[in-house]
């Protein structure tokens, strides 16, 4: 069963503060469940993003389309409001149930729009971080400061 978080020590924490509201609507995926998703939405053979191989669809993603957005110095100066707006423009509804996975054993759950108001919570470890929205086929790849939009591939 899902719980409810504050805090993953090494990938995610509360501070800035979020919302008791947003922070009660996100969960931690339990490690088993956590990885049949990471390996039907992500890599059969892989556990982190940093590992994948050129040909699976994270890799393309990133290797194919522009850059979203540059959030480092968002991040480093606690600017939330100009990524947040970014994010919810785009065309994914606010209700939508995202998983975002820091590797394969770990991740949340969570709706697009509590991470969306709370995405810099979700970033202190930003090597490859995947957020997959199933119930509309697209994604947001995480990493090192820069963020890529698009379609999952799903095999």
């Amino acid at each position: 069963m899902n719980q409810r978080i504050k805090e993953i020590p090494g990938f995610f924490y509360n501070d800035p503060k979020i919302s008791s509201g947003d922070l009660e609507g996100i969960y931690k995926v339990e490690e088993n469940e956590c990885i049949s998703l990471w390996e039907k939405y992500v890599s059969s053979s892989k556990r982190h993003f940093m590992l994948l191989e050129n040909n699976e669809w994270p890799s393309l993603l990133v290797n194919k389309e522009c850059c979203l957005y540059n959030w480092q110095q968002d991040w480093n100066n606690n600017n939330i409001k100009d990524f947040k707006e970014i994010l919810l423009g785009l065309e994914v509804p606010i209700d939508s149930t995202v998983y975002f996975f820091w590797m394969k054993e770990i991740g949340a759950k969570t709706t697009w729009q509590i991470f969306a108001r709370n995405w810099i919570n979700f970033l202190y470890e930003s090597e490859g971080c995947i957020v997959v929205v199933p119930e509309h086929n697209c994604s947001l790849i995480l990493s090192n400061g820069w963020s890529w939009f698009g379609v999952i591939n799903e095999t």
